[in-house]
């Protein structure tokens, strides 16, 4: 089968990006330039987590990076748009070379009333790093955090996606508010032979009442629907409720409890999955110095596998500023995932843990150096029979990040 290709959706953001400022009076704003070249070293003793000793191979190389971030901010808006070149570049006999591009969007707009928000990214990268999670200790937003890994990283092909969450509250009263997201996902693949990757797009909305308890404190219902379509034709629809809570507790710490359940039903299958129990509770601090995660997170996650599945994840970072110029910091990331439906072995059932360690020191302004070491174990034996494999990665950078530029 040909895999279809969507080498429009980064015209779409771009063009996206570019439209937003033009609604407001972005002549009146101050844009500012924010670049960042880095380079790199990179060893990987084991870089498809491959469980059998014939397939682990070793691989060593270097990593050039670049960014440009544009952005501006007022008091009820802020805009920023980052387009990333990489390329990684191995001495291997088998080719893992890859050359990746990414642009992300954020776009925050406040009225007396209403808020709305636009978020998008786009990437293009080998699989054999887009399908494997990584431990993030620079995510500021726990619900940003991804979720649609599968872990397959056999082969070298890759995958394209851009993901699109328009966002709208509306305060009808003082305490009451009404709330709308909509979430749009398209993933594609190089078409490869034997890959047990499938293109798949998953569109999601939800709405919910909100109510404001104190200035810190708020709790809301609401509903969810989604529409999972993928090229091997088992598309899902799914229905669902959620109800949370969400406090500042303090100027330096915000807390999140929600719980809820989705009801999915696949095309094709013998008998509909039971709903599914969903959920999120994450604890957030931000101190002068350190900066702490703390989350547990239950979802019913779309991914490349070609079907829906339940995934458990717990994410934990610690990040620390010692002085003005060492930093470092550490983070957890493992997650649990099953198929759902009637299927006994598919390749949604899978373990996986990785442990993050990093630690930078700033060497003048613009220049610093970075050391990032990650630990990986991914375990697919009860479906597929490979066991479990490990991987041990190191990354040395060397970091250029001058001043903001004033446009």
């Amino acid at each position: 089968m040909t895999k279809r290709s969507s080498y429009g959706a980064p015209a779409t953001l771009v063009g996206l990006a570019f439209l937003l400022p033009v609604l407001q009076n972005a002549n009146a704003q101050e844009w500012r330039f924010e670049p960042e070249i880095r380079v790199g070293g990179e060893y990987d003793d084991n870089a498809r987590l491959r469980a059998n000793e014939a397939e682990i191979f070793e691989i060593d190389g270097y990593i050039l990076e670049g960014s440009a971030g544009f952005a501006y901010e007022t008091q009820r808006s802020l805009f920023r748009i980052t387009p990333t070149l990489r390329s990684r570049v191995y001495d291997e006999e088998i080719d893992v070379d890859s050359d990746d591009q990414f642009l992300n969007l954020d776009w925050t707009h406040e009225t007396l009333k209403s808020q709305f928000a636009l978020r998008g990214d786009y990437s293009r990268e080998s699989a054999r790093t887009a399908e494997r999670a990584d431990a993030d200790i620079g995510e500021e937003d726990p619900d940003e955090i991804p979720t649609d890994e599968t872990g397959i990283v056999f082969n070298n092909e890759r995958r394209e996606r851009i993901r699109i969450s328009p966002e709208w509250r509306y305060e009808f009263t003082e305490r009451m508010s009404f709330e709308t997201m909509f979430a749009y996902t398209d993933t594609s693949y190089e078409d490869t032979p034997l890959s047990p990757l499938r293109d798949y797009t998953d569109s999601r909305i939800a709405v919910a009442l909100g109510r404001q308890f104190s200035t810190r404190t708020r709790g809301y219902i609401g509903a969810t629907a989604r529409r999972f379509e993928n090229e091997v034709g088992r598309d899902v629809d799914g229905v669902g409720a959620r109800i949370g809570f969400e406090s500042e507790i303090s100027q330096t710490t915000r807390f999140k409890a929600e719980v809820g359940y989705e009801d999915s039903d696949e095309d094709g299958a013998v008998e509909d999955a039971d709903p599914e129990f969903v959920g999120d509770i994450y604890l957030v601090r931000n101190l002068e110095t350190i900066t702490m995660l703390a989350q547990y997170r239950r979802d019913v996650t779309a991914g490349g596998s070609g079907r829906l599945s339940a995934k458990d994840s717990i994410n934990l970072s610690l990040r620390k500023r010692f002085t003005e110029r060492v930093s470092g910091g550490l983070g957890v990331r493992a997650y649990q995932t099953s198929g759902l439906g009637d299927e006994a072995v598919t390749f949604e059932e899978r373990d996986y843990t990785q442990f993050y360690a990093e630690f930078g020191v700033a060497l003048s302004r613009a220049f610093s150096l970075q050391a990032d070491y990650r630990y990986s174990h991914l375990d697919r034996s009860e479906t597929v029979g490979e066991g479990s494999a490990d991987s041990n990665s190191i990354i040395l950078w060397l970091v250029y990040r001058p001043t903001a530029i004033s446009l």
